[in-house]
């Protein structure tokens, strides 16, 4: 696929019921068809949807723009998006005919270095006539399904009734990947959706509940999902305005793992506990992290004992996980010597050219500090990726490119004097995904603090 940089044109806001430029200037103004755009391209950049120059807001990894109307006509088509420099690249063009009354639901697929555009129609004519007639009390809504989940299998869809179970469940049609089923009637209402292994009559992934209240067309995207659940899914149900609901398997477990940041405690024993179920983690020493374990959805109390002195150290802890949730715990301690803990939700999405950095301050000797990305050609000063002013216990984000960092940790005081807590050795950032660290005390660091990347 060849990459192209192109220029923006013709920028302006939408509204949900805007009329786009049209390139037939032949067109009649009075005609409208319907355009919407949603990306399943897992490790893409935010992309674009462009018609005739009209670029719309762009969007990310399984987000959507709303239905907007477009007028009639010839149509030069085109997706955006950005290469590992920030700069824009046409990802996909095309000329496309738009007929009065057409719905268009676009959707980005397949890895961001060689990506395809699945162009689903749809009518919704007798469903909307049906909802209009004035003569009877109908309530109506549409469903299809398209299989966006790049390297997963053939599944067979049902739908059925929330009230009912799943042996009253539709087939709505057996779908592979790139496939998509044609849009069905049914009553406004509270549904489920199922997909079972081609074949057989047992699901293997459930939705929660549906609200499916109103006079719409729903479309629902199989996707990728990276958390630990499995089938690797996720369904997102898409409206006409646009963001998503996601619906993860009602059956799926989540995980997690502890990160013990205790100052005064070099072992700890820790318990988790639910109506379900009861987990112990034992011996995890002084800035040791566990491996991820797998638990049942619920919530959970914490319980953290120092395994030496035989104390308990927090059992009033509260953490919740949802279904295919990821998830690291750190404990620590505030300034008076009180155990606590953080929870941080972890994105294992794979990224194309950028890295999300999260780093979680359990530094409480500072009100607040500077971390500073430099690469080998910069310093503090001219570095150009900067989290500012991360208080203690607060979760600073960003995204950084690709390359070799030196990690500067440094408290700026009322006079500017700066004070440099931790500084590292040049690390490559070079893995596909995202990145969690932890600033920490260390008395065995030269400057009594350390920088953990878990």
């Amino acid at each position: 696929m060849n990459f192209t940089p192109r220029s923006i044109g013709c920028l302006f806001l939408a509204l949900v019921t805007v009329t786009g430029c049209s390139s037939d200037d032949d067109s009649d103004s009075s005609s409208e068809a319907y355009i919407q755009y949603y990306s399943a391209s897992a490790n893409s950049t935010a992309t674009a949807l462009v018609l005739d120059d009209y670029q719309y807001t762009a969007i990310n990894y399984a987000d959507s723009q709303p239905r907007y109307v477009y007028s009639t006509g010839t149509v030069e088509m085109e997706v955006v998006g950005s290469d590992e420099f920030g700069d824009e690249i046409s990802l996909y063009t095309s000329s496309l005919s738009l007929a009065n009354g057409d719905d268009h639901f676009f959707v980005l697929m397949g890895d961001y270095s060689d990506p395809e555009l699945l162009d689903i129609q749809y009518d919704r004519t007798e469903m909307d006539e049906l909802n209009d007639d004035d003569s009877d009390d109908y309530s109506k809504m549409q469903v299809l399904v398209a299989h966006a989940a790049l390297g997963e299998a053939t599944y067979d869809v049902y739908f059925g009734k929330d009230v009912e179970d799943f042996s009253a469940a539709v087939m709505l049609d057996s779908l592979s990947y790139k496939s998509y089923s044609s849009e069905v009637m049914f009553d406004t209402g509270e549904y489920v959706l199922y997909l079972a292994k081609t074949g057989t009559s047992v699901p293997i992934y459930t939705t929660a509940t549906l609200d499916l209240s109103s006079n719409t067309v729903y479309k629902f995207v199989i996707r990728n999902s990276f958390g630990p659940g499995t089938p690797k899914l996720t369904i997102d149900a898409v409206d006409s305005t646009g963001s998503p609901t996601q619906y993860a398997n009602i059956d799926a477990n989540a995980e997690y793992r502890v990160f013990n940041a205790l100052i005064s405690a070099e072992e700890i024993d820790i318990t988790m506990s639910s109506n379900q179920e009861t987990q112990y983690l034992y011996d995890l020493g002084q800035y040791e992290l566990s491996d991820f374990t797998a638990i049942g959805y619920s919530d959970y109390g914490v319980t953290i004992a120092d395994k030496s002195a035989d104390e308990i150290l927090a059992n009033n802890l509260l953490v919740t996980f949802n279904q295919d949730e990821s998830k690291s715990i750190l404990v620590y301690q505030d300034a008076a010597g009180v155990t606590k803990g953080m929870t941080l939700t972890h994105d294992h999405r794979p990224q194309a050219f950028t890295h999300q950095i999260d780093l979680a301050n359990l530094v409480f000797d500072y009100e607040a500090l500077d971390v500073y990305f430099v690469k080998p050609t910069e310093t503090i000063e001219s570095a150009e990726y900067k989290l500012s002013y991360v208080e203690f216990t607060e979760l600073g984000t960003l995204s950084i490119a690709s390359g070799e960092y030196e990690i500067n940790v440094v408290f700026e005081d009322d006079n500017e004097t700066l004070t440099l807590l931790y500084q590292s050795e040049p690390i490559l950032f070079d893995n596909a995904g995202n990145y969690t660290m932890v600033l920490h005390k260390d008395e065995s660091q030269s400057l009594g603090y350390r920088l953990t990347i878990l």
